[in-house]
């Protein structure tokens, strides 16, 4: 028994430092594994035991190569490799555990259902999880692959070699678009369900999808939806309709105005073409009322805006239509012509 025990020591006197280090790194996981399984952010019993599983079965086969490696000490036996990559397979699951969670509780999307809340997985939270996922299998298997001294694949004419090969030569094609949605997803610049305008492009709607190459948008006109490339949202102007640490979210439409109509007349008839349009719609802020400016003296008429909140930005063209619908109707009641007289039947009349 003492012999027994004696081999024992000796052979674990012999280890490599990298196998201890293993061994911990196993032990403090297990540990922690109920923890580090619910990092997922969602209330899905049957996901968490799937996820603390495969956590296990990454500690069993981690331990057992340990216990390998004290029974069958040679140095024929690979123990250093087994234990290097052991260790890169359990740390790749653990950080994508832990990176899912953080994705999936700052891009997810809270829904009730039979009066329980739970966060469920959405286009964004699911394309930056890809990313996350490409990213860390791309750089384990390169890992391995450099434990193991097979460093013959990473070569042109080999396997990884002819893949990288052939993202390298149509990543003009992609890569634009696909770093812009990054950007634009980590930024939290535009999310679903954001009024967006792209003035260059004759966009103006709804964002219903961020992807991984292009951004669905709603057309707010016409209803149908739109497909544009994730780098146009960088590359053009784009309006984000929305409240923001400026202020609320302002709209304005203008009328031409022939001269010698008093101020006071067409505060009133605007105003009240405000009022009318109020009625008819949803979205104007009930707590704001409009501005009422003069913007130019123009050659033909006086060009006045009336300025107003919006605190639904996804009617804002059934506001801005009901607002040019009250005005014209309103023309006789105070007395406004709104067609715009041309320049040379006014200087005719004089």
């Amino acid at each position: 028994m003492a012999s027994i025990v004696e081999i024992l020591i000796e052979r674990l006197q012999n280890l490599n430092p990298i196998e201890y280090f293993t061994f911990t790194v196993n032990a403090l996981v297990f540990i922690f594994s109920k923890q580090i399984a619910r990092m997922h952010g969602e209330d899905d019993l049957a996901k968490t035991r799937l996820r603390l599983r495969t956590l296990h079965s990454f500690n069993l086969v981690v331990f057992l190569a340990f216990i390998i490696s004290i029974i069958l000490l040679n140095s024929s036996y690979p123990d250093e490799q087994i234990s290097q990559s052991s260790l890169c397979l359990l740390i790749a699951y653990v950080i994508y555990n832990i990176a899912d969670g953080v994705i999936l509780k700052k891009y997810g999307e809270v829904i009730s259902v039979m009066g329980s809340a739970r966060t469920v997985e959405t286009a964004t939270s699911r394309t930056l999880e890809l990313i996350v996922l490409g990213i860390i299998l791309i750089t384990s298997g390169i890992t391995l692959i450099n434990i193991w001294g097979i460093t013959g694949i990473l070569e042109t004419t080999g396997a990884i070699g002819f893949l990288a090969l052939l993202i390298f030569t149509t990543k003009d094609y992609w890569l634009n678009d696909f770093l812009s949605g990054i950007l634009i997803i980590s930024g939290n610049s535009a999310k679903r369900g954001d009024v967006i305008s792209i003035p260059d492009l004759n966009v103006l709607g709804i964002i219903m999808e961020i992807g991984g190459l292009q951004t669905r948008v709603r057309d707010l006109a016409q209803g149908h939806d739109i497909e544009i490339p994730n780098n146009a949202m960088l590359n053009h102007r784009t309006d984000f309709y929305k409240d923001n640490p400026g202020g609320p979210h302002k709209e304005f439409v203008e009328f031409n105005i022939g001269y010698g109509v008093d101020t006071k007349v067409v505060n009133d008839y605007l105003n009240q073409a405000y009022q009318e349009a109020k009625k008819n719609c949803t979205g104007l802020d009930e707590d704001r009322q409009p501005i009422i400016s003069l913007k130019e003296n123009a050659n033909n008429a006086v060009i006045w805006r009336i300025t107003y909140f919006v605190s639904s930005p996804r009617q804002l063209l059934k506001i801005r239509d009901e607002i040019n619908l009250a005005a014209y109707n309103l023309q006789g009641e105070f007395g406004i012509d709104l067609s715009t007289p041309t320049l040379e039947k006014s200087v005719a009349n004089n």
